[in-house]
Parts: structure tokens; C-alpha cells; sequence
């Protein structure tokens, strides 16, 4: 977990996309660093059979530091692992024309980009095997045959012949010679066609009998993405790169439609096979949502208790925070200045605990482009306190309307039974059946919600890190403190990742105004899962 999540919401959103996303994280975005760091496993064993784990370590740097170095000198505009590193080493070594590969490329992980990012991905492809001497070793198979693979495209070269990976540096003729053949970008070259097919086996998992469930989700993972990026350019379109969550994620998982530059809709339909998949999106999708809805809270509360030096008491702080704006925003959104939770509510049209036909009602009268979707709550410019917290009861009411009732969801039935106490959906709209008692008054409900959502969960999370100094507010004398700034934030998809080591399978194509296109191939591999 990160530092920053304060009330550990990244927690339950990383057991999702773990799930769907098994082996691709947010740092694992190139494709050819999964072949080059089997074939590093591989080949420092075969050639140098390292009896010390500083010998091990030596040569896996010489290893690394070579790839970058050819990968900059290729192509100026590529940033590999350790790219500050690289271009410093590469700087340093133009006036010899020699240039070191003995360094770190992160300077922070003596294993570098594998230490620090790939390791944990690439064992849960299967490809590699721990052992108690530290060096980890590739596992028969398919990890050997990539290794193999990755050693053919390169055996002609100097790194290769002249046995360069033994040396501290490399003269600048060698590295000239061999940089194209070296780079993490050549997959698309002729000479990677073994090593390029061998990666989409493994990602897609084709060449296994018996699949599990997160090698299938994966499958059925990047086989959507395919499968969306075609149905934007059935309509015309494209999804672009830049804003992949907006185009691929959100629109086409959680509100079944394609949404347009031009901000127009269009109905998504998936196919049957990819349902139990979406399924599970739609819950990180929901997810999301409230954590944008808690963290507003959050960002409410800091912001507020942060005007005075010393703090504010729980009633100082809701006092405030209740003001003309927070009412004049929901009544923005909602027409109605909702005096009440319950007003909120029926501003939704609930009036009652929805029952699942009532919820699912919801869910489609309630599209992206209507004013009081969560979507479009959460582009209310306001930025104050008081319109923050107004946008956190907001995406609460509406998600309790659309979810409150629904039942028979698979999504929603991994995640009740994965988030142990950490915040989702269903530990969190429950409480909203008491906004529907026409009693129940904003202070009353904005109490229980700072107190449980807030002040609980931050110290029940700053104690588990066992870090006491990471915190963002503290109460001293029954007062509220703020420590430090916090902002809400989204957290990754990983979908970005994705698309680029498709584009690296040579699956999709990313022009140079970021548009995404799905290859031939890509049509081909999509057919294929759907006919599977």
C-alpha cells in the first residue's frame, strides 16, 4: 500500500484489478522487459553459474544496463527503466565513445527495473521459481523457450559474440552494432517474431489446458479491451490514448455505452463471454466512485479543521461545514436545497430501500450524461469544503440508489468477500437507510460519517502501516488537527499498461495524434477468445 491512502482505498481496488490484471501493474507497461529479464535469469545462470548472490547481482546489472543504454541509443524519445540513470551513464561516456554498464539503473534496488517492478508480475505469470539463495531461476516451459527466444534475436551481435555482458563497459561501435537487436522496443522487428509470439501465449494464457481464474480474467481483460477499441471504430470513432480510463474503462464497463469526444453516447453491448469479466470491472468502477465520494469527505474535513491553527471540534467543523453553499450546490445538481438526507434522496426517486428491479431501474435512468450521475458530479468545478462535501453526499445518494437493492452480482460477491473491513460499496451504503427517516437531520448523518469513515478508518489504517508520523489529521483535546494536504485521487486501472503491451504484441496501433486502432492481429487473437 502506498503512503498516500490515508483511509486505504487503494486496497480494495488492487484486490480487483490483481484479479483481473494478474501479472500487469502500473510500472509493468513494456512487454519486451518480461522476455529480457527471463532471458537475464536464464542466461547469467548458463554462462556464469553465480555461487554468490553479489555475483548474481553483478551480472544482472552489467545485463540491464547494456538493454538501457541500447534502448536510449536507438531511440532517443524511448524512456526505459532507470531512463535518468541511463542518459547519464550515456553523457558520461560519449567523450571515450566507451559506456559503463556497470551501475544501477535504479539507484534505489540493486535488481533494478526487475527488483523494483517486474519480479512480482513476472512470477505471477509462472515464468519464474524463488529459491533460498535469492536468485530467482525461470521455470520450464514457456519461461525457457521466451529466454531462448530472446537469445536468438541477438545472438549475432557483439553483446553476444564478443561476450560483453562479462565487461564493466562497452565501446560505443559495439553498442551502435548491436542497440537495435537489445531494445525493449524492437518486438515488432522480424527477428522478435518467435520471441513477440511466445509473450502473446503468455499473456493470454493460450497455450494452457487448464486455466485458472485470474489467467482467464486476464484473457478476458485484454480481449475486451480489443474488443471495445473495434467497437469505437464500428461508430467511427477512436479511443484515444491519453485518456484511456474515459474512453475504455468507464463509459463501456459501469454505464454500458461508448462515450464520444463530442460527448455524445452510444449503446455498448458485450459479449456474453466477457459478462462474469465486466461484471468485476463494473466494481472497480464502483469502487471508485466511492472512494471519490469518501475522500471528498475527507478532503472536506482537513480543509475545514485547517483554517484554525489549532484545530476544530467535531460540532466546530460540521457547523461549518453545513453552510449556504453546501445546500446551494446540491440544489444545483438535484433542483431541490434538500434540507433533510431523505430530500436527497427522493431527488433519486427513492423513498425506500430499493429492491434489486428498483435499483437496476436507476441504474439506466441514470446514464452518464444525465446531470446527477456520478460522472457528472464529479465535475463540479467548486472546489470549496462545503461543495466537496455536497459532491460526497451526492455520489452517495445516487450509488445507493443504483446498488442498494442488487443482489445477483458476481462483482459485487468477490468483492463483499475480499474487503474485510476496508470501505466498498457494501459496507458503506447501508448506512444510508437512515437518510431515509424523515428524523434524520445533516448533522446527525454528517457526524456518523466523519466519525466512522474519517477519524476511525484514518487511525485504524495509520496504526496497521505501524507508522504514526504518516497521518493527515489528529484529535488533541477533542479536537480535530489537520497534519498534512490530501486530495482525492484516482487510482490506476491499468488499462494504460495494457494497451501498451498490446500495442508492443502488435495488437493495437497508437498514432501520433494518441488514437488507438486494433491491428489485424488484434481481430484475429479477439476472434479466437471469443470462439474459445
Amino acid at each position: 500500500m502506498t503512503g498516500r491512502d490515508p483511509l486505504g482505498l487503494s486496497r480494495v481496488a488492487q484486490t480487483i484489478t490483481d484479479y483481473l490484471l494478474t501479472g500487469i501493474i502500473t510500472q509493468t507497461d513494456r512487454a519486451r522487459y518480461y522476455s529480457f529479464y527471463c532471458w537475464a535469469l536464464w542466461h547469467i545462470q548458463m554462462e556464469e553459474s553465480p555461487q554468490k548472490f553479489q555475483d548474481f547481482v553483478d551480472g544482472f546489472r552489467r545485463r540491464e544496463a547494456a538493454i538501457a543504454i541500447a534502448t536510449v541509443l536507438n531511440n532517443e524519445a524511448t524512456s526505459p527503466v532507470g531512463v535518468t540513470a541511463v542518459r547519464s551513464a550515456i553523457n558520461e561516456g560519449r567523450p571515450t565513445r566507451r559506456f559503463k554498464t556497470d551501475f544501477r539503473v535504479l539507484p534505489s534496488n540493486q535488481l533494478g527495473g526487475y527488483g523494483q517492478y517486474y519480479s512480482g508480475s513476472i512470477y505471477e505469470l509462472g515464468l519464474t521459481h524463488r529459491l533460498d539463495d535469492g536468485m530467482d531461476r525461470i521455470t520450464e516451459g514457456c519461461a525457457e523457450e521466451l529466454a531462448i527466444a530472446f537469445h536468438d534475436s541477438l545472438k549475432n551481435t557483439p553483446y553476444i559474440k564478443k561476450r560483453l555482458f562479462l565487461e564493466k563497459d562497452i565501446s560505443s561501435r559495439d553498442i551502435e552494432t548491436s542497440k537495435q537487436f537489445l531494445t525493449i522496443d524492437a518486438l515488432a522487428e522480424p527477428f522478435c517474431v518467435k520471441e513477440r509470439e511466445i509473450l502473446r501465449q503468455v499473456f493470454f494464457s493460450l497455450d494452457e489446458k487448464k486455466l485458472s481464474d485470474r489467467d482467464l480474467l486476464r484473457r478476458f481483460t485484454l480481449a475486451q479491451v480489443l474488443y471495445i477499441v473495434s467497437e469505437y471504430e464500428e461508430k467511427g470513432q477512436s479511443a484515444h490514448y491519453d485518456d484511456i480510463d474515459s474512453y475504455l474503462v468507464y463509459p463501456p464497463y459501469y454505464y454500458d455505452v461508448l462515450h464520444f469526444e463530442d460527448e455524445s453516447t452510444s449503446a455498448y453491448r458485450y459479449p456474453e463471454k466477457f459478462k462474469v469479466c465486466r461484471s468485476f470491472w463494473r466494481q472497480y468502477c464502483l469502487q471508485q466512485y466511492i472512494t471519490q465520494a469518501i475522500e471528498s469527505l475527507l478532503y472536506a474535513v482537513l480543509e475545514t479543521v485547517g483554517s484554525e491553527s489549532g484545530g476544530l471540534s467535531l460540532d466546530e467543523t460540521i457547523s461549518r461545514l453545513i453552510d449556504s453553499e453546501f445546500f446551494s450546490t446540491l440544489k444545483d445538481v438535484t433542483g431541490n436545497s434538500c434540507k433533510h438526507p431523505w430530500q436527497l434522496l427522493a431527488a433519486f426517486n427513492v423513498d425506500k430501500i430499493p429492491d434489486e428491479s428498483e435499483s437496476i431501474k436507476l441504474q439506466k435512468k441514470i446514464p452518464i450524461t444525465n446531470g446527477k450521475s456520478e460522472a457528472e458530479i464529479l465535475a463540479i468545478r467548486e472546489k470549496s469544503p462545503s461543495a466537496a462535501l455536497a459532491v460526497a453526499v451526492l455520489l452517495l445518494s445516487c450509488i445507493y440508489g443504483k446498488w442498494r437493492g442488487i443482489k445477483n452480482d458476481i462483482g459485487c460477491s468477490y468483492v463483499a468477500q475480499h474487503a474485510g473491513h476496508e470501505l466498498w460499496m457494501g459496507s458503506v451504503i447501508h448506512s444510508l437507510d437512515t437518510w431515509l427517516r424523515k428524523g434524520t437531520s445533516w448533522p446527525e448523518t454528517l457526524r456518523f460519517m466523519i466519525e466512522e469513515f474519517i477519524l476511525f478508518q484514518h487511525d485504524r489504517v495509520m496504526y496497521e502501516k505501524r507508522r504514526l508520523d504518516s497521518c493527515w489529521l489528529s484529535r488533541i483535546e477533542g479536537k480535530i488537527v489537520k497534519e498534512q494536504d490530501y486530495t482525492p485521487r484516482w487510482r490506476s486501472s491499468r488499462h494504460r499498461n495494457a494497451v501498451t503491451i498490446l500495442r508492443d504484441l502488435g495488437f493495437v496501433d497508437v498514432d501520433s495524434d494518441m488514437l488507438i486502432s486494433i491491428t489485424k492481429d488484434g481481430r484475429k487473437i479477439l476472434q479466437k477468445v471469443l470462439k474459445d
